[in-house]
């Protein structure tokens, strides 16, 4: 199964990078002075808001570029619900209208949670845009069911050359730590604050402090069950995405790393890449890697509950979670996906909203390991499946997919929110 996997995994990739030749025509308005740009649609940001984040300026020549540029940079910052930008030529310049929809200021949301440890949580919430007057986005929450959790957040999302990027969060969770066999109980505060750069190029500083209480499991390094963990790192990341929330072409890498001191001493070194590759209008693969390598005895420096379990929707789909398990991991996914319905915007009684769906065939490639003892290719696992995508606000992506792979297991469904990509980073999947 692992050689069928490879080849599949081998072959999208020679398709992604494959070059996708198209007639070239003479665009009219390349090069040509901008004269003024008009934004409309705001109801509570100024203008000025928007044109910060513009490369398109009065004054200067117009490029085609540009526009797909300026587009991702102002849905980069989560508060518009759909963006359009309309350059046109009017006598001997460039007139660019810039119609934006934002996103209801004050909204109350069903938030939940899928993961193969706990299941479905839910519970209410709410977001709220531009509390600070620079489109800043707060939320709050609670969940009940697999997870009882609460959580507040605060982001201010830009990739905006020359701007900075911030991110802060507690969370406070219980749970039955199923993998490990615990009930668990986690008080975490993080931050993260990045600068952009040119070229998609950011870099940054994260951290956080996390105390978990693992009762009398023996689980815990520290001799009363609870550990607290501070963890402080760096990373380096380049995003050259068309979209955060609905990729279809581009590239998102990260190198990040981790000193985790207090009750634990490790470092992680986490590599994290992820191709996208759009073949035509519908038609689209997608390519991603995730190895996390960390440092430290298992037991010892390392909690036992920092290890990875691998299996599952949010891993390698195909097998039941925790079918590989070490404080190191390898996981590489290739997605080949259909637009069904593109991602369009619509009004509900003045509430702003998209929706978009897509079809795909997937498949996954996985190996956890604790040192270079035990490092065997052989005890990779892979799956291979097929599902559909919703996309939609708030959520992003909610993905319902069907995967084969576990001998003797046969197909296995699986229900999950967000960017697979993105969730197998996190510790409970």
């Amino acid at each position: 199964m692992a050689e069928v996997t490879t080849g599949v995994l081998l072959f999208a990739i020679s398709l992604a990078t494959a070059g996708i030749a198209g007639a070239q025509t003479v665009d009219p308005l390349e090069g040509v002075i901008v004269r003024e740009v008009n934004v409309v649609g705001l109801r509570n940001l100024p203008a000025e808001f928007v044109e910060r984040h513009l490369s398109t300026r009065p004054g200067e020549p117009f490029h085609r570029a540009a526009v797909e540029r300026d587009r991702r940079r102002l849905d980069e910052l989560r508060v518009f619900s759909s963006v359009t930008i309309a350059p046109r030529l009017d006598r001997d310049a460039v007139v660019v209208d810039i119609t934006v929809a934002e996103t209801f200021r004050v909204l109350p949301v069903v938030v939940f949670r899928v993961t193969d440890e706990n299941g479905l949580s839910a519970g209410p919430g709410v977001k709220v845009i531009d509390l600070l007057g620079q489109g800043e986005q707060v939320g709050a929450q609670t969940r009940f069911g697999g997870e009882t959790a609460f959580a507040v957040t605060i982001d201010s999302t830009t990739i905006t050359p020359t701007t900075v990027a911030w991110h802060g969060g507690f969370s406070d969770t219980h749970r039955r730590n199923t993998v490990f066999d615990f009930d668990e109980h986690a008080m975490t505060a993080d931050v993260r604050v990045s600068r952009n750069l040119a070229h998609g190029l950011r870099f940054g500083v994260a951290g956080d402090l996390t105390m978990l209480d693992s009762g009398t499991s023996g689980a815990s390094l520290s001799a009363d069950g609870t550990d607290v963990i501070p963890t402080v790192g760096g990373f380096l990341s380049l995003d050259t995405l068309d979209s955060s929330t609905d990729p279809r072409i581009g590239t998102w890498a990260e190198v990040q790393v981790d000193h985790l001191f207090g009750d634990a001493n490790s470092w992680t070194l986490t590599l994290d890449g992820r191709r996208f590759q759009r073949l035509n209008r519908r038609h689209g693969v997608g390519v991603f890697g995730l190895a996390t390598l960390q440092s430290g005895e298992v037991g010892v420096g390392l909690p036992t509950y920092l290890q990875f379990a691998l299996g599952g929707g949010n891993s390698v789909r195909g097998w039941d979670l925790d079918s590989r398990r070490g404080r190191n991991q390898f996981i590489a996914s290739v997605e080949y996906t259909f637009v069904a319905q593109p991602v369009t915007p619509f009004s509900v009684s003045g509430f702003n909203f998209y929706a978009g769906v897509q079809v795909v065939g997937f498949a996954d490639l996985g190996l956890a390991w604790n040192s270079s003892d035990d490092f065997d290719t052989s005890a990779a696992i892979d799956g291979y499946g097929v599902g559909v995508r919703f996309l939609v606000p708030f959520v992003d992506v909610i993905r319902i997919d069907v995967a084969w792979g576990q001998p003797g297991r046969g197909a296995i469904g699986y229900f999950g929110v967000s960017l697979k990509a993105a969730r197998q980073r996190q510790r409970v999947r």
